[in-house]
């Protein structure tokens, strides 16, 4: 249970300070690493359809 209020504590501290701007606390991924991730996911979503419509003719 400490954990918990650790953790609700932690999220309000992180909500209310202002002294440093978000990119600070949580660093984002680069746009390019997820756009590349979601193009990759697309093509392998992509081959596995045409690998069950070219195996069921």
């Amino acid at each position: 249970m400490s954990n918990e209020t650790g953790i609700v504590e932690e999220t309000k501290k992180a909500v209310a300070d202002n002294e440093r701007p978000l990119g600070e606390h949580a660093p984002g991924t680069p746009f390019m690493l997820v756009a590349l991730s979601y193009l990759a996911v697309l093509a392998a979503v992509a081959g596995v359809v045409a690998l069950i419509m070219w195996a069921g003719n």
